[in-house]
């Protein structure tokens, strides 16, 4: 629960901050007709929003990573209720290597990269990398001059270098805690059946 409080906690300002910044260019836009003052207001607002979001994101990938964390530690509180008495052995999901497949199967884990779609990181990157896109734009025709259709273009290549690179990046954080978090117990721990046979230490 922590950890999604956090997550919504993290997410809410820059979406609110997103929000406030749109509304305000939409404005100046009208005002100025698109002038030099609405390129000189969009450039001096997006780029520290798209700061804040790069930093919202980051930190949404390590409450990503400390929820894996927390499953496998419920995990084991699981294994060890079961083992101090057999009756109540049908009121825990197996966490056994075909329990945790059957768990992976109805969504209770990850079960490999395309999981990490579904995140509140990967949302927040994915809008970034819009917020990315318009800046490059928006500089591009202002300060080159740049026909509309070409800084359209290159806006739209940055947008999905960067979600690229977001989900890249989160992608080689989960495969390193898939290898990592079953080693942080002394006892064997059950281990992330989506991602097991494709670590990279």
């Amino acid at each position: 629960m922590g950890t999604i409080a956090e997550a919504n906690g993290r997410s809410t300002p820059y979406l609110g901050a997103l929000s406030s910044t749109v509304i305000a260019i939409a404005f100046v836009g009208q005002a100025s007709e698109l002038g030099d003052s609405f390129y000189l207001f969009a450039l001096a607002l997006l780029p520290p929003v798209f700061l804040l979001g790069a930093f919202s994101y980051l930190r949404l990938v390590q409450t990503s990573i400390e929820d894996m964390v927390y499953a496998v530690g419920t995990f084991r509180i699981r294994q060890y209720f079961r083992s101090l008495d057999p009756a109540a052995v049908p009121f825990f999901p197996p966490t056994d290597p075909m329990g945790m497949t059957k768990l992976e199967r109805i969504g209770v884990v990850a079960t490999g990269p395309l999981q990490l779609l579904l995140t509140a990181a990967s949302m927040v990157g994915c809008i970034n990398a819009i917020v990315g896109r318009v800046t490059v734009a928006l500089a591009l025709r202002s300060l080159t001059e740049a026909p509309v259709p070409a800084a359209a273009a290159t806006g739209a290549l940055v947008a999905l270098a960067l979600a690229a690179l977001c989900f890249g990046y989160q992608v080689r954080r989960f495969r390193r805690v898939a290898a990592v978090v079953p080693e942080l117990y002394e006892d064997e721990s059950p281990s992330m059946p989506g991602w097991t046979n494709r670590v990279e230490r």
